[in-house]
């Protein structure tokens, strides 16, 4: 019997940090993993893209402080290759420039494992264009040379004599903590005080700020600004281009956060893009199928008793007719039967699968389906309402009023709440600027996820995707900036477009 053949290793570059900066084979690397292995700094939108079933597992580094020492790093691409898996290690920038991408490498393939190399845009590159710095100019520098600013004693350090005769562009990663040494080494080794340097930290999000300066004084101007890590520093005329090229920190597009369940995020992160804003990912709730209930495996099997079939989302819409057709059911069936859908996203997430709504209220909200629904209802009707099973409003009471209505619980809605931190920083950084309520549920997963303190909310603007979402929002103690008049996101994206033009 011949032996299992290992998976594959695919080293991955992801980019300094704008989600727009990964390649397009470093994507579809992505989207067929069936384990991800990621780094810090990794852009979240990036880890949505693989596979609902994906494996993901975080062996971030900071200074002095690793998620998984890289000797174990290794062995596990090594384990999970072994057992046949597609496995992506996600890096920072690009996996071979100070990426340990080489070792993890060799690592694998001494060991028969199949490797691919997918270049990512270097930080060393790509941070300092965002901030209008071009690493090389005929007039300035004929040539740009990258350090690593992270190391352990002067004995590994940089040789700086050497580095004060270079004409080119110096470029210093991961140098944040060292920036005194890498500046009075220079200055020690003949380079002029007047030297241009700029120091950009958290290059091409939207956190990024720059300061600029000289050799003599770029110290102090950084502790004035209040930098903070991972910065990038640049040494060399160029910096001076910065007045002219600075494209990105003036007009940078305003953060919106998305809270909604991750496999959900993406069409709205592209209608934010669409209209110029920058999305930003971090899910606060989680959508559970309850599969194939006894509920729903009977309503299924006898589905001509029933004249409407009902739903209050789109998610309602996939999960419902996902499990029809693994039950064995055949469109066919439905033939008979009208379908009323809350809003016109429903509607078109029903439109999808080839049937047209017959009857959708004018507003987005229970209370507006119920009443219209309940006006076309005979007592010979039967209505059945897959839905949320966290679903508590007055629809079933209305619509049963009229007729038999069968109730059947499609999915769960469960608060993520390990992103706490993640979120303050998001909140209180200025990365955001405005967040989106798109469910009474995000804004539970909001609160709870930062244990009731409201506090970090106080410098964004808080929008609510219609009334039962505010009513949740004031319950809690968060009054809302402003509330869609169209309970969509059509509707959300028309006030956060109105807000930013005001």
């Amino acid at each position: 019997m011949s032996e299992a053949r290992p998976g594959k290793v695919y080293l991955v570059g992801a980019g300094p940090g704008d989600f727009g900066l990964i390649t397009l084979k470093g994507l579809e690397a992505i989207q067929q993993a069936e384990v991800l292995v990621y780094d810090r700094l990794i852009n979240e939108n990036l880890l949505y893209r693989a596979p609902e079933s994906t494996e993901k597992i975080y062996v971030g580094k900071q200074a002095a402080n690793h998620a998984l020492p890289q000797d174990q790093i290794n062995e596990l691409l090594y384990q999970k290759a072994l057992s046949g898996k597609t496995v992506v290690r996600l890096k920072g920038g690009d996996p071979y420039v100070f990426g340990r991408g080489g070792e993890e490498g060799i690592y694998l393939a001494e060991r028969g494992v199949p490797v691919e190399v997918v270049p990512g845009i270097t930080s060393s590159i790509a941070g300092p264009a965002y901030a209008g710095i071009p690493v090389t100019h005929r007039d300035w520098a004929s040539s740009f040379h990258v350090f690593t600013g992270n190391f352990k004693d002067e004995v590994r350090g940089l040789n700086f004599p050497n580095l004060a005769e270079l004409e080119g562009t110096l470029i210093f990663l991961m140098g944040f903590g060292n920036l005194p040494y890498i500046t009075q080494g220079l200055l020690g080794a003949g380079k002029p005080a007047a030297t241009p340097v700029a120091v950009v930290s958290h290059a091409t999000t939207n956190r990024q700020q720059t300061v600029t300066g000289t050799l003599s004084d770029i110290e102090q101007k950084v502790r004035e600004a209040g930098l903070t890590p991972p910065a990038i520093t640049i040494v060399g005329s160029v910096v001076s281009c910065r007045e002219q090229l600075n494209f990105f920190e003036p007009n940078r597009r305003p953060g919106v956060l998305i809270l909604r369940d991750a496999r959900q995020s993406s069409p709205f992160a592209a209608m934010l893009r669409e209209a110029g804003f920058r999305p930003v990912v971090s899910p606060v709730i989680k959508i559970e199928p309850l599969g194939l209930t006894p509920e729903l495996k009977d309503a299924i099997a006898n589905i001509g008793r029933y004249t409407w079939l009902v739903f209050t989302s789109p998610n309602g819409v996939s999960l419902f007719f996902r499990q029809f057709l693994a039950a064995g059911g055949d469109l066919r069936q439905l033939a008979g039967l009208k379908f009323a859908a809350i809003g016109k996203a429903t509607a078109a997430n029903l439109a999808n699968i080839g049937f047209t709504a017959d009857y959708v209220p004018n507003k987005q909200v229970s209370d507006s389906l119920a009443a219209g629904l309940a006006a076309q209802l005979t007592a010979a009707d039967c209505v059945l309402l897959p839905r949320s099973a966290i679903a508590n409003n007055a629809l079933v009471p209305t619509l049963a009023a009229k007729c038999r209505v069968d109730d059947v619980k499609l999915y769960d809605t469960k608060v993520q709440t390990g992103r706490g931190a993640e979120l303050k920083t998001l909140l209180t950084s200025g990365e955001v600027q405005y967040v989106p309520f798109t469910s009474a549920s995000t804004v539970d997963g909001l609160y709870q996820a930062l244990g009731g303190d409201l506090a970090p909310l106080d410098n964004v603007k808080c929008v609510a995707i219609g009334p039962v979402t505010a009513k949740r929002m004031r319950e809690l103690g968060l009054a809302p900036a402003l509330t869609a008049r169209e309970h969509s996101l059509d509707g959300v994206l028309a006030v956060l477009k109105e807000d930013m033009q005001a």
